[in-house]
C-alpha cells in the first residue's frame, strides 16, 4: 500500500523530530506483543507510559492497510503472524483470557465480534493483541483478519503455509518469545526463531527496516519498546 512515512531519529520521549516525508510501500509493521498496548489495561499508571508507542503502531498500521486499504468489502487485508504453540491458520477472535485479562475488560469498541462458523476459537496472546491493535484502525473490518500462528523452532513451513506468506497483502508480525524465553534488554519485541523464518519466506530480507524506540524508567516494564515498519 503507497502512503507517507516520517523518516527521523526518535528522541527519548518517542516523538518524531523533523519529519521528511516520501512515498513507500509498507509490507509489514513489527509491534510490541504487550497486552499493556491494548488501551485501558494500563493499571495505576499516570501518564501512561505506553501512550507513544500506541500511537506510533496505529500510524504504522494505517500505513499498512493505507487511506482505504481494508475499510471496504474487497480491499486487501494484512496477514498476523504471531507465536503459538503449532503451526495454525485460521480467522481468530482475539482474546487475552491466557494473560488472565477476561474478555469483559477488552474495549468494546475494539473487540470485533466474530462469527461462529468463522473461527476456531481465541487467538493467542501475541496475536490477540494484534489483532485489537488492526481493530483501532480497521474497525469491524479487523473481524475479517486471519491469524497465522508459528511454533518458536519451526525452519519450515507447507506448501499452504509458503503460499499464504508470499500471497499476503501485508504482515502484522506481534513481537514477543515464547512464554519465559524473552531475552534481557529485547523486552517485549524479541521475535522467535519461527517468527524470523515467516518474515524470511515472505521476502522480508529484501525489505528496508524503520525502527522506533520508545525508552522506558519504569521498573516493571522492559527497558525499550520498539516498533518496527518493513517496507
Amino acid at each position: 500500500m503507497e502512503s507517507a512515512r516520517r523518516l527521523a531519529t526518535s528522541p527519548p520521549d518517542g516523538r518524531v523530530a523533523g519529519p521528511v516525508l516520501r512515498s513507500v510501500v509498507v509490507r509489514a509493521v513489527i509491534l510490541p506483543a504487550t497486552p499493556l498496548l491494548v488501551p485501558g489495561l494500563v493499571p495505576g499508571l499516570c501518564p501512561d507510559p505506553l501512550a507513544a508507542v500506541r500511537d506510533a503502531v496505529r500510524v504504522a498500521l494505517s500505513g499498512l492497510v493505507g487511506p482505504a486499504g481494508g475499510r471496504a468489502d474487497g480491499d486487501p487485508l494484512p496477514l498476523v503472524v504471531a507465536h503459538g504453540p503449532a503451526l495454525r491458520h485460521a480467522r481468530l477472535r482475539p482474546s487475552l483470557a491466557a494473560s488472565g485479562i477476561g474478555d469483559r475488560w477488552l474495549p468494546r469498541s475494539l473487540a470485533a465480534p466474530v462469527a461462529d462458523d468463522d473461527t476456531t476459537g481465541p487467538a493467542g496472546t501475541g496475536a490477540s493483541v494484534a489483532l485489537l491493535a488492526l481493530s483501532d484502525v480497521l474497525g469491524a473490518r479487523a473481524a475479517a483478519v486471519e491469524t497465522l500462528e508459528v511454533p518458536p523452532s519451526a525452519e519450515t513451513f507447507d506448501d499452504a503455509t509458503t503460499a499464504l506468506l508470499h500471497a499476503a497483502a501485508g504482515l502484522v508480525v506481534a513481537g514477543g518469545g515464547s512464554p519465559g524465553a524473552a531475552r534481557p534488554g529485547h523486552g517485549d519485541d524479541s521475535l522467535t526463531p519461527g517468527l524470523r523464518a515467516a518474515l524470511r519466506l515472505a521476502g522480508a530480507g529484501a525489505w528496508t527496516a524503520d525502527v522506533r524506540t520508545f525508552p522506558q524508567s519504569h521498573g516493571h516494564l522492559p527497558a525499550a519498546y520498539h516498533v518496527t515498519t518493513l517496507s
